[in-house]
């Protein structure tokens, strides 16, 4: 059941059993961001299964089940990602070929085996001005959505080839991949926004450094040189170094995982601008003792078209200026990264990077990820997050956090209001 969400203009909320979902109306489309658990808790093939179906029925409620862009897979065991594969295909094919990510991080409900995470759009059918919608499936690597002269590109599952050895060679493999994938649909690297990277034993060493130090490493690297989203940047900005919104979270696996969303336009209304934190330092500013090559990411990426406004928020932790505050205390420290979203969406922080006419608060979160890192935390981080985004569609995960003394981070995507009606 359809319902407009509280402050919002934007938004509706809808649940089913097992599936809560934020609708968004961006001016004649509307885009759907879904988070489903299984029902019936079984076996792991019965899991699947009952996630799969109250994923599907939710769709049919909107009419976008044949309009999915990404889904992504928040596995208790990495291994069952060929079983998802087999249960796609055999019963779920309006489900299956599209951007697929399989994310090795349990789901902080001991009950359940996987949680997924979806996105789709269809032409609106609440608005005057629906426009039409093309998706485009290629495989389980790439999703394209076209509609009013732009094209999303969205682009999941990579992971590095067998040879290369090291976080840094596999960490750079995947980037090559993804790069080649990009290319390969007739985008461009640059016209990436939004990144997420997925690393096993992130905080752990590896020789005489950290293996999130050697995955930063590589994505200097190999970013370098790159001129990210330049065409689409507010004209009469002043905006320092541009880079991708970006997650950078620890997993179960032993590798690495990446996946992201790109734009492709030649409309000149189009707005996409990095944004940073009033209350951070930008991580690519971060002294050296954090990593001798700093995370190469803005904290959040703003993108405007047809009088609306998203917010594609990174990955959000425990941090003033660049340190780390309210070591040990995960109630502080959860307040204390929602405190940091609300001043990165908020109307002042919008209009300095030169979108104007916008506010936003946590209520306007259309979906979110909160990582935790220890399992006795849960309960605690969870009471603070229902508290302050209590309509939001969450997905609550453990996994490492890329300093050792943060205990929560979080992710997720902001639909803005114009101004005066939050």
């Amino acid at each position: 059941m359809l319902q407009p969400s509280q402050g919002s203009a934007t938004i509706r909320r809808g649940h089913i059993e097992g599936c809560t979902y934020s609708l968004v109306d961006k001016n004649g489309v509307d885009f759907f961001y879904g988070i489903s658990t299984p029902i019936e808790l079984g076996d792991t093939r019965t899991q699947i299964f009952s996630a799969l179906n109250q994923l599907k029925g939710a769709l049919d409620e909107v009419d976008a089940t044949d309009q999915i862009l990404t889904l992504n897979f928040f596995l208790r065991e990495i291994g069952d990602k060929q079983l998802v594969r087999e249960i796609l295909h055999a019963h779920f094919h309006d489900l299956f070929d599209r951007a697929t990510t399989f994310i090795a991080q349990k789901p902080c409900d001991d009950k359940y085996a996987l949680v997924i995470e979806a996105v789709a759009a269809n032409s609106s059918f609440s608005s005057e001005n629906s426009i039409p919608v093309t998706v485009w499936r290629k495989d389980e690597k790439t999703t394209i959505l076209e509609f009013d002269d732009l094209a999303f590109g969205f682009f999941g599952g990579f992971i590095p080839d067998e040879e290369p050895i090291g976080a840094y060679a596999r960490s750079f493999s995947a980037f090559a991949k993804m790069r080649s994938e990009i290319e390969q649909c007739n985008f461009r690297f640059p016209q990436v926004f939004r990144t997420w990277l997925y690393q096993g034993n992130i905080v752990l060493p590896e020789r005489d450094t950290q293996r999130y130090k050697e995955l930063n490493r590589a994505r200097s690297d190999f970013f370098y040189g790159v001129s990210f989203i330049e065409e689409y940047l507010p004209k009469n900005v002043k905006l320092g170094a541009i880079y991708p919104a970006s997650t950078g979270i620890g997993a179960d696996d032993v590798d690495v995982a990446m996946s992201c969303v790109a734009l492709q336009t030649e409309r000149e209304d189009v707005i996409v601008v990095p944004m940073e934190n009033p209350n951070q330092i930008s991580a690519f500013n971060y002294a050296q003792r954090y990593s001798p090559k700093s995370p190469k990411f803005a904290r959040a990426m703003a993108l405007a078209y047809n009088d609306r406004c998203s917010v594609y928020v990174s990955g959000t932790a425990s941090i003033v200026d660049q340190t780390t505050v309210h070591i040990g205390d995960p109630v502080a420290q959860t307040n204390q990264t929602l405190d940091n979203i609300e001043a990165l969406i908020s109307e002042s922080n919008l209009a300095s990077h030169g979108i104007t006419g916008f506010d936003a608060n946590l209520k306007d979160l259309v979906v979110a990820r909160v990582y935790v890192k220890n399992r006795e935390h849960f309960d605690v981080i969870r009471e603070v997050c229902q508290k302050r985004m209590p309509e939001v569609p969450l997905v609550y995960t453990f996994a490492d956090v890329c300093r050792d003394d943060l205990l929560v981070e979080v992710e997720g995507v902001v639909a803005c209001n114009p101004t005066g009606q939050c």
